[in-house]
């Protein structure tokens, strides 16, 4: 192309190509959508890194600490900025016409973009009387029973539900057997527990029975609820049990009370099962209600001690502690009859939660505590450590109410 002789054509061309870029000034659409699942990303992390971080603290005997993200807003723009960059060149002593300082050698259009988003949370914190109310209650069994399904192994939520399991003779003697792995009676608390789980343990909805009043004759029943009294009892959801036969017959009236328990259905292990536990394990009872109350003095008593949320965290931090300390103690549970054992290949599968210590890697979780050491969770053969950390977000949220949780916004973050 003859610049010389097309100066104007040039200047034409890139004047119209700028006014043409002018007019494409119109911001592109953000793509929320990925702006979104960034988010949802960075806050389940978060979620995560806060739950393990407890976990830590706890090992450590520290002070617990939780916080929330109620809110959050998000921003985002895209524009565009169109410009010219234009290269004159002179031309000695050709004829340049009195309008131009010189000819115009190129015409260099150009696009710039800048792009943007922000996101503003509030963080709230969790440390008030009514969310540590709840915290510090024992689980609920009805909530527990939800976990008892058989892509969860039983063992793991039993031993995470269960502080204490403790065994009475009949001359009064008691036999403690604390979940912990600090103490030298752990491996026996595992084995009474993996020995209740082969007799099927379970939680069932089920009747407690409530004495009322004192026992009576056949007479005095009659006297204050008629002549059908075991009808009339059995419409105010009362029954009655004979509990003396001489040398007059007496009746106790008994309510029934709906609870959720711990509890063994009754199976072809039911001798070996009443004369270690007693028939109360139960879950329902043959002929119980008529059965003598002083046939029981004559036999064990089982008994469970539940955790609180804090318990088990508590718990939680004693595991850690267990397998950093020297010799370290990794707390395992082999698969019991009917567990689906997801990792089969890996060496830690049935390890409860896995923690190092400054060892890097991918890590499913991570926290840097303030003397600069490093405790993770690895990504891979990390044995039950995600499911615990699933479990226990899960009975956290439980142990929230509305009026637990501060109104934002608490601490702004921009």
């Amino acid at each position: 192309m003859a610049i010389a002789t097309t100066p104007k054509k040039l200047l034409l061309l890139g004047l119209s190509t700028l006014i043409a870029l002018g007019g494409c000034t119109t911001p592109m659409t953000p793509d929320f959508a990925a702006m979104s699942k960034k988010y949802a990303n960075i806050l389940e992390q978060y979620q995560i890194d806060m739950i393990f971080t407890n976990i830590v603290r706890s090992s450590l005997d520290r002070p617990l600490s939780f916080l929330d993200m109620p809110n959050i807003t998000g921003t985002g723009s895209i524009s565009t900025t169109p410009s010219l960059n234009a290269n004159f060149i002179g031309m000695g002593a050709m004829y340049v016409p009195q309008n131009l300082a010189g000819v115009l050698g190129s015409v260099a259009p150009s696009l710039s973009m800048q792009a943007g988003n922000s996101f503003n949370f509030s963080q709230s914190s969790l440390d008030n009387s009514l969310f540590w109310k709840s915290f510090l209650s024992p689980i609920d069994l009805q909530s527990t029973k939800y976990f008892l399904h058989n892509h969860i192994p039983k063992e793991l939520i039993l031993s995470l539900i269960l502080d204490e399991i403790v065994i009475t003779s009949p001359d009064g003697k008691q036999k403690k057997l604390l979940n912990n792995p600090l103490r030298a009676e752990h491996p026996e608390f595992q084995k009474e527990l993996y020995q209740l789980i082969s007799y099927g343990i379970t939680i069932q909805n089920t009747f407690d029975t409530i004495d009322e009043g004192a026992p009576m004759t056949q007479k005095e029943l009659e006297k204050n609820y008629g002549a059908n009294p075991k009808q009339q009892l059995a419409q105010n959801g009362m029954q009655l049990k004979q509990v003396a036969s001489s040398p007059e017959a007496r009746y106790q009236i008994v309510k029934l009370q709906p609870v959720y328990k711990l509890c063994i259905d009754q199976n072809e292990f039911e001798n070996f099962i009443k004369q270690n536990y007693g028939s109360s394990i139960f879950c329902k009872e043959s002929g119980a209600i008529q059965a003598a109350t002083q046939n029981r003095t004559k036999e064990p008593r089982l008994e469970f001690s539940l955790r609180s949320t804090k318990n088990i965290y508590d718990y939680l931090g004693q595991v850690v502690h267990a397998q950093l300390a020297n010799p370290p103690y990794l707390v395992t549970l082999p698969a019991s009859d009917g567990t689906f054992v997801k990792k089969l290949n890996e060496s830690n599968r049935f390890a409860l939660l896995l923690v190092n210590r400054n060892v890097s890697g991918k890590t499913f979780a991570s926290m840097d505590t303030v003397d600069d050491v490093i405790y993770s969770i690895p990504q891979e053969n990390n044995g039950y450590s995600t499911l615990v950390i699933n479990i226990l977000a899960q009975l956290q949220t439980l142990a929230k109410s509305p009026s637990s949780i501060p109104s934002s916004p608490a601490v702004l973050i921009k």
